[in-house]
């Protein structure tokens, strides 16, 4: 033994420390002790270890490791006081990583050593034990706790005590103290815990070490691998940070919690990860609340969809967009010529088909038969009297979806220009149709030419002074290209923010977005039978059957309460009636941007046989 003690202390081993080297120390912890060596040009300066308290012994071992370079700074102290920098050097690789973390991001144990070594310029860098074999026997077959002695030096004791009492305070963190939970609920966790085979391996690994390669820890805890440095254990609960890493069997529960308020995706995943974590947490917390009626029967609207255009008319007054508006007191029919921007109007006694019939026979015997004319979905375009005009007149009449008046937006657009114009003229008690008039000679802007003139080649003459060259007919050229950039400019300002929606499935079921008039807000559960246009698609619920929009239906992976009934009553909620509302666009851009959610008359094919209930016979 004397002779051990010599070679120990001889010149070859131990050196004289140098203030003007670089200094380093090596760090290491086992299961009993903690080994610390200060080295200097690849020799020992000073040697030091210490045992473990059966308290430090249930650490996790990343706990261990950080334990030895809090005690091997406070025992090299005089040596590392005021040092640039200090290179530390531990067997254990995820304190590589968690030393380069905010404080904040530590566990509560760990964060309480990061702290005490706040003085120190540290820089903890990887080394296998095989090369840092001193500090690894040190912590092998370390020496007991130093205590105070009669003999031990005044300078000393102070540093034992102060040594003494920052162990008893890492050993009195309680992890429990920070978790907003009952007893019970902590003893549950501690049970199911106990009996989850992933988390008992895990706790295992977290105990012993990690190994250095994923492919040698147990594939049941390999998704834990990525943050092993945060994961620490308590009183046989696991914990990722401040999180409480939640037992397999517990989740339902856990998710059941979180969702109980039911606040929707984003803030249920912000609620969660908070507090709480196991492997593939989020995608599990989504799929609950996809599948969670009460959720899904009150729905956020969807984003709009990347903007669908109307196929440009080469000719004009070849394609019309019809509709019907109200002002107090008198109901208006506008028919819009897509080429031109010309509109018609017709203050109309009532809105019915015969007498929409009559005001386009006039227009049509002035202007000519259109190729096709676009409605919305109103009672009085959708009847058999309309559908009759149409195919005796020879034009193709098209319909838009319901509650979707961006698909007629050129009609739409039309129809808030002239609800401003006749309420201006009535407010300042002049001529509408002077108004009219002059709007129809107005150069459209992106444009050289006025709708009269795109429409008849010529200007009409208005009250101001105007050259009589200026009257003489003369062809528009270039209407079509001017229309295609219009056009693209407003897709690229309106397609900024929108998502293209996938396609729906036949027999798919979906949820449907309440119409303006429903009370409730509840999304109704549905099956989509048909498609019936790029963005329109026919579906069932609750026994009727109902064309809608995509953006007005959204994909869910519940099931369906009832298949397709082959009694469901036809179409209903089809008509958009007299719009009040128009779309909140530019009318200048909105007049040459639609939406193609439009279908030919009749609204859908089936291939079916629609039986009509006992009550509408």
């Amino acid at each position: 033994m004397e002779q051990i003690k010599k070679l120990v202390t001889a010149q070859p081993v131990l050196r004289y420390y140098d203030v003007n080297e670089e200094v380093t120390v090596q760090c290491d912890a086992s299961e009993k002790g903690l080994g610390a060596t200060l080295m200097q040009q690849g020799q020992p300066v000073a040697f030091a270890s210490r045992t473990l308290s059966p308290t430090e012994q249930r650490y996790a071992q990343i706990e261990k490791e950080c334990l030895a370079i809090v005690f091997g700074c406070q025992k090299f102290d005089q040596y590392l006081h005021g040092k640039n920098l200090i290179k530390i050097e531990s067997d254990h690789k995820p304190l590589e990583s968690i030393f380069k973390k905010p404080l904040l991001g530590a566990p509560k144990r760990l964060q309480r050593m990061m702290l005490q070594l706040q003085k120190y310029n540290l820089n903890v860098t990887y080394k296998k034990g095989s090369q840092i074999y001193i500090a690894d026997f040190l912590s092998r077959a370390p020496l007991s706790k130093t205590q105070v002695k009669p003999e031990t030096p005044d300078y000393e004791i102070f540093s034992i005590y102060a040594d003494n009492a920052f162990c008893k305070e890492l050993e009195q963190i309680n992890f429990a103290e920070y978790l907003r939970v009952s007893d019970i609920h902590l003893q549950q966790i501690q049970h199911h815990t106990e009996r989850d085979e992933a988390l008992q391996s895990l706790k295992t690994t977290v105990l012993s070490g990690w190994p250095d390669q994923k492919e040698r820890v147990p594939i049941c805890i390999r998704d834990y691998w990525g943050f092993r440095d945060e994961i620490t254990i308590q009183n046989g609960i696991l914990y990722k940070g401040h999180r409480v890493i939640i037992p397999k069997t517990l989740c339902p529960e856990m998710i059941a919690r979180i969702h109980s308020s039911h606040l929707g995706i984003d803030a249920c995943l912000r609620k969660a990860k908070d507090v709480l974590f196991w492997p593939h947490m989020g995608p599990e917390i989504i799929e609950a609340i996809k599948d969670c009626d009460t959720c899904n029967e009150y729905l956020r609207k969807q984003t709009k969809e990347p903007l669908m255009t109307h196929k440009l008319p080469t000719l004009p007054w070849s394609k019309l967009g019809m509709d019907l508006f109200s002002l107090p007191g008198q109901d208006y029919l506008i028919i819009i010529d897509y080429y031109s921007d010309f509109w018609e109007i017709d203050a109309i006694s009532d809105t019915t088909s015969k007498t929409i019939i009559e005001c386009c026979k006039v227009h049509f015997s002035r202007h000519g038969i259109p190729d096709t004319v676009i409605t919305d979905n109103g009672p009085q375009f959708v009847s058999s009297e309309f559908t009759h005009f149409s195919r005796n007149w020879e034009f193709e009449h098209l319909t838009s979806s319901p509650y979707h008046s961006q698909s007629n937006g050129k009609a739409e657009a039309a129809v808030k220009i002239a609800k401003t114009i006749i309420k201006k003229a009535k407010r300042d008690g002049k001529d509408l149709w002077k108004a009219i008039l002059d709007w129809r000679n107005t150069p459209t802007e992106g444009t050289n030419s006025s709708p009269v003139q795109r429409l008849m080649s010529r200007r009409t003459r208005t009250l101001l002074p105007t050259a009589q060259k200026l009257l003489f007919p003369k062809v528009i050229e270039g209407v079509v290209d001017q229309l295609t950039e219009r056009r693209r400019k407003a897709k690229a300002f309106y397609d900024r923010g929108a998502k293209e929606l996938p396609e729906l499935d036949i027999g798919q079921t979906v949820r449907m977005q309440p119409s303006p008039a429903a009370l409730d807000g509840r999304w109704r559960k549905g099956i989509c039978l048909e498609k019936v246009a790029p963005r329109s698609y026919i579906v069932e619920a609750d026994g009727h059957l109902y064309r809608r929009n995509r953006k007005f239906l959204r994909s869910t992976n519940e099931t369906s309460d009832a298949n397709a009934s082959a009694e469901a009553t036809p179409i209903t909620e089809c008509s958009d009636g007299i719009p009040d509302q128009t779309s909140p666009t530019d009318p200048e851009v909105e007049a040459n941007v639609e939406n193609n959610d439009t279908t030919s008359s009749p609204r859908c094919t089936r291939t079916r046989v629609i039986k009509t209930p006992a009550r509408y016979k």
